[in-house]
């Protein structure tokens, strides 16, 4: 039987099994571990970016792609209220990176361009956080694996360009709207800082995630 409740209860077969026995291995920490640079070069090629870095799990990959961003002293993050750094990370992106997380309310976990410029911070206000990035979930899970319009998503980071915002896009479900979409990957990923996808997210796969963005920012990470 194939269990399909949910992707993280699925078990990988034994071909799966075998190639990971299989797998040419080396130092990852010197960079010498072929399989893992071999992976990292097709998820930023596959994303539209110059370098990525493997993590253990997804919620590494926001817990990560927000410190890189995230400044001390007030720094604030828009996101969906459902999204998973509110919801299922245990108050990390405020422990972590010091982050206020600003919630911007919408339909299908998405929000508008209109929604973001209203949520954003006055400039100058030495009282209030000041808005720093722009996190979206693609697609949206709480919200039912939701894709987010393609015009929508670039209205949004149309307003995060026009005032400074860093973006950022969590994948973990990206591979979806690409298959229901037909839009590449790389055009989903573009005009983020930092994006990625999580390899749990398919039946039977294995465990780990992939972040990509600019070659300086993950020399960082």
């Amino acid at each position: 039987m194939i269990n399909l409740y949910s992707d993280t209860q699925t078990r990988p077969v034994p071909g799966m099994r075998g190639a990971m026995a299989a797998a040419e291995v080396g130092d990852e920490q010197r960079g010498e571990d072929p399989t893992v640079n071999a992976l990292c070069e097709r998820v930023a090629v596959l994303l539209g970016k110059p370098a990525a870095v493997f993590l253990p799990s997804g919620t590494m990959c926001n817990a990560i792609g927000f410190r890189l961003h995230i400044r001390p002293g007030g720094d604030a993050v828009h996101l969906h209220p459902t999204s998973h750094p509110i919801v299922a990370e245990g108050g990390g992106p405020s422990a972590l990176s010091g982050a206020v997380l600003a919630p911007v309310g919408g339909e299908g976990g998405m929000f508008t361009a209109g929604a973001l410029e209203a949520a954003l911070f006055p400039v100058g206000n030495r009282y209030q956080p000041r808005s720093r990035l722009v996190s979206v979930e693609q697609t949206t899970n709480l919200a039912g694996g939701r894709m987010w319009p393609l015009d929508q998503l670039r209205a949004v980071l149309d307003v995060a360009a026009r005032y400074g915002l860093r973006a950022h896009l969590d994948g973990a479900r990206l591979l979806n709207a690409v298959v229901a979409s037909g839009v590449a990957a790389a055009e989903w990923a573009r005009g983020f800082d930092t994006a990625w996808i999580d390899f749990t997210k398919g039946l039977g796969a294995p465990v780990g995630a992939v972040l990509a963005g600019s070659d300086e920012l993950i020399e960082q990470a």
